[in-house]
Order: C-alpha cells, then sequence, then structure tokens
C-alpha cells in the first residue's frame, strides 16, 4: 500500500456468509491504523445481502464515507445490489490486478469479495492494491460519465 496513511472511513460490509472473512479484514486494517466502519452483519445468522449493500453504498453516496469493501459468498450479489444506488461503481474482483484495474479504468468506490472462492490473504492483497489505485481519468473518464448518463436515463424515465 501507499505510504500515505488513510484518514477517512473505510466502510466493510457482509452477508452470513462472508462474516468470518470480513471479520478478519476488519482487523487487518483496524491494525494497519485504518479507521473502519463495520456495517454488519455481526454474526453467521443469514441476513439479506441487499441490505447490508445499500447501507455502505448508501453511505458513500451520502458523503459519510469514501470507499467500501462488501463480503458475500460469491462477490456477485453485493455487487448488484450496490450499483442499484444511483451514483455509485462497484466491481467483483478476485485478484489485485482486477482490484486495481477496477479503480484505475472503472473509479470503483466499493470492490466485492467472494469469501467462498478468496483467502484472507488474497483479500488482503486485492484490497491493498485497490486502495493504492488511483483512478486514471483519461479516456476512461469519458466512459464513466456515458455509464452516468445512462443511468439517468433509466432513473428519469
Amino acid at each position: 500500500m501507499a505510504t500515505e496513511k488513510i484518514l477517512t472511513p473505510l466502510a466493510l460490509g457482509s452477508d452470513h456468509r462472508g462474516f468470518v472473512l470480513k471479520t478478519q479484514l476488519v482487523k487487518f486494517f483496524r491494525d494497519l491504523e485504518v479507521p473502519v466502519i463495520d456495517f454488519g452483519t455481526w454474526s453467521t445468522d443469514p441476513v439479506d445481502y441487499p441490505d447490508i449493500a445499500a447501507d455502505v453504498a448508501e453511505s458513500i453516496r451520502a458523503g459519510f464515507v469514501e470507499k467500501g469493501i462488501l463480503v458475500c459468498g460469491t462477490g456477485l450479489g453485493m455487487a448488484i445490489a450496490a450499483n442499484k444506488v444511483p451514483g455509485i461503481f462497484a466491481a467483483p474482483v478476485w485478484s489485485s490486478a482486477l482490484s486495481r484495474l477496477a479503480r484505475q479504468s472503472n473509479n470503483t468506490q466499493i470492490i466485492t469479495i467472494g469469501a467462498d472462492f478468496i483467502s484472507f490473504q488474497t483479500a488482503c492483497e486485492i484490497c491493498l492494491e485497490w486502495l493504492s489505485s488511483g483512478f486514471r481519468g483519461d479516456g476512461s473518464a469519458r466512459k464513466i460519465d456515458k455509464i452516468l448518463r445512462l443511468e439517468r436515463r433509466y432513473n428519469h424515465g
């Protein structure tokens, strides 16, 4: 990770299938002195992932936090749910290279991780790579603007 310290809180959330990995990530970041807000869940009792994804995505949209990490069994459902919040860009990632590209090319505010497929070590590498990457802009900015126009088209009739 870049040498500069992360000062803004990082939102983390999971469903019951991602609970163990999310809990490990919360501890990992706190050990690195990265401020973390844990949006739950707080046990392996079944919960509906769209509720957690919405809470994290809405906290970003409101400007309460800048970035979030969501964990469920596959990482897919959380990404789909988070992307329903206007202005949010969430991507499921399973490698450091994808997490870097999700940030550089797609300006994601959220990455999602599949706990059934990713080890704790790999999840740490993915998260650190994503957090240390920045948005490139250039041709990607034009594409992001087009995505936002699509979103507005379908959200406003």
